[in-house]
């Protein structure tokens, strides 16, 4: 039997470890007054690069708020006028605690972005914006080639669950919040497999975050992460402040942009994506990566890094052993059909950033 439930918000109650929240509000004035630092990564990463060249280098490592942009993510609210899909802050767990409070509560007004991470190595909180068009359809391919995979090869129960809550540690200290694009988990248990879709994620977060499950949930044998890399990394074309007191006829944005409006160049059909001659989409590569253990336990990847979108592609498909349960044969996942799952959504995430910036538009000029 298997059976396949999207969760938004659903905390799994069955082997949760205690988390507690000491960060008082009244101590919020001191976070405004931290420095948010701006750096350049000028150094390849371990696995990170290929053929000599970091393709998955991002030009910021934390993001350069203003005053007021910080007030606003300390309140809950993403900044209608930051031009990226991620904020990245240096900052403490306690900090991470707060913020993570803050973007979970109800009455806020950006409270379903509910995508935080908190990266202990670099003492650094993510906040990712809502899930993109192309995000959403990498996470149900997928979901749709384990489901049906398992539901011929799998008898004993199995859930599969999206974005459901777990939390990972040993202790209160080093217990970090875990909520996976897909988990695959029998029903009495933590996950078995997880996997990870990144869009405007950082890589080493991801990688930290699976090092982590891996080395703290026994139950979990695999971690799937599955990257892309936009060049040049997204910034709104369009500056907001230029247009707040134009008339919408000066946006160089279609009345109700669709993806018919979408293009790119005849030469490139792979290339950026195009709207009334402005890029909304930049060029895209995309990499896939198996984590599990080595034999001391200790997490390792498993047949190295594949490249699955873009220019000098590897066709070789991802695999998943899954002997354990009953004898299933291993997932076989071909690269092209992610490939053409990003293919096919590229104009969707043009149309949805154009969207986005009218919302903004007539946010802002209210």
């Amino acid at each position: 039997m298997f059976s396949t439930h999207v969760l938004s918000t659903l905390r799994l109650l069955t082997s949760l470890l205690p988390y507690t929240r000491k960060f008082k509000l009244a101590d919020a004035h001191r976070i405004y007054q931290r420095p948010i630092h701006l750096s350049l990564h000028d150094t390849c990463r371990n696995n990170t690069c290929r053929d000599n060249t970091c393709r998955d280098i991002e030009d910021e490592e934390f993001s350069s708020l203003s005053e007021e942009q910080l007030k606003q993510v300390y309140a809950g609210i993403y900044p209608t006028d930051f031009p990226r899909e991620a904020i990245r802050l240096k900052s403490t767990r306690q900090e991470y605690s707060l913020l993570s409070d803050k973007f979970n509560n109800s009455e806020s007004d950006e409270g379903k972005i509910r995508r935080l991470r908190f990266n202990r190595g670099l003492s650094a909180t993510s906040i990712l914006h809502r899930p993109t068009p192309i995000h959403e359809s990498l996470i149900e391919t997928t979901r749709k080639e384990f489901t049906d995979h398992l539901s011929k090869n799998v008898t004993m129960p199995l859930v599969m669950t999206s974005n459901s809550t777990f939390f990972i540690g040993a202790d209160d200290s080093n217990t970090i919040e875990f909520i996976p694009d897909l988990a695959i988990s029998s029903t009495s248990q933590r996950p078995f497999l997880v996997l990870e879709v990144g869009v405007s994620e950082k890589y080493d977060d991801m990688l930290e975050t699976a090092k982590t499950v891996l080395s703290q949930s026994s139950t979990t044998k695999f971690s799937v992460i599955v990257k892309l890399i936009e060049k040049p990394l997204f910034r709104s074309p369009l500056k907001l402040s230029d247009y707040l007191f134009k008339p919408r006829s000066d946006i160089p944005i279609p009345l109700s942009p669709t993806i018919k409006d979408c293009y790119s160049s005849d030469t490139d059909p792979e290339g950026p994506i195009m709207i009334n001659g402005v890029r909304w989409v930049g060029k895209i590569s995309a990499f896939w990566e198996v984590w599990g253990r080595d034999a001391t336990g200790n997490p390792v990847i498993n047949g190295g890094r594949v490249w699955f979108y873009g220019s000098d592609i590897d066709s070789r498909p991802l695999k998943l052993s899954l002997a354990e349960l009953e004898n299933c044969p291993e997932i076989v996942i071909k690269s092209s059909v992610l490939a053409r799952a990003i293919h096919e959504s590229r104009a969707e995430l043009a149309v949805y950033r154009c969207h986005k910036f009218l919302r903004n538009w007539n946010e802002k000029r209210k």
